[in-house]
């Protein structure tokens, strides 16, 4: 015959922290990266949802990162723009990511959206100060569905409400 195991109330509390300890170790936690100073602990397998990224983010270990994952970075330069301009996409289509180019001839606020067919905005991809200069903005797509969309971008004067430039690109997504 089998013997009744008894647990006392101490066992009874070694054995649950026992399991907790275990627990712990088995969801451990994952780094994302934001730039050589910057980083954050992410649960293993938990999502990380985030429509803005700057800087260079991965994720280590399970998970998802949803929404619209973005950066953006000048691009080095010998000479300052002259005008605003927002150049077309490219690779266009995309899947699943794309690159967008655009210059800044003086510090200016920027904010660039991005639009589905029916004008709803899917996702602010940047918004802020910017120096002079030429900008890349990287769009990853892999949450988004197959489709049309739209990025625009509105710059204008420091403090000021109204923008005094504003384009629009038409970029496709296809899975």
């Amino acid at each position: 015959m089998f013997n009744k195991i008894k647990f006392t109330a101490r066992s009874r509390i070694l054995f649950i922290l026992t399991l907790l300890l275990l627990t712990a170790a088995v969801q451990g936690q994952s780094v994302l990266t934001l730039g050589t100073s910057t980083s954050m602990g992410v649960l293993t397998g938990a999502d990380l949802c985030a429509t803005v990224l700057n800087g260079s983010g991965i994720l280590y270990g399970g998970g998802n990162i949803c929404g619209v994952l973005v950066t953006v970075e000048p691009i080095a330069s010998n000479e300052l723009p002259v005008s605003f301009d927002i150049f077309q996409n490219y690779p266009n289509p995309f899947n699943p990511a794309t690159v967008i180019k655009y210059q800044l001839p003086g510090s200016n606020s920027v904010s660039i959206k991005l639009y589905d067919q029916l004008g709803r905005e899917v996702a602010l991809l940047y918004e802020g100060v910017q120096q002079a200069g030429v900008y890349q903005l990287t769009v990853d797509g892999t949450n988004l569905a197959s489709g049309i969309y739209f990025c625009r971008i509105t710059a204008g004067q420091v403090g000021l409400s109204t923008g005094d430039f504003t384009k629009v690109i038409k970029m496709s997504l296809i899975k």
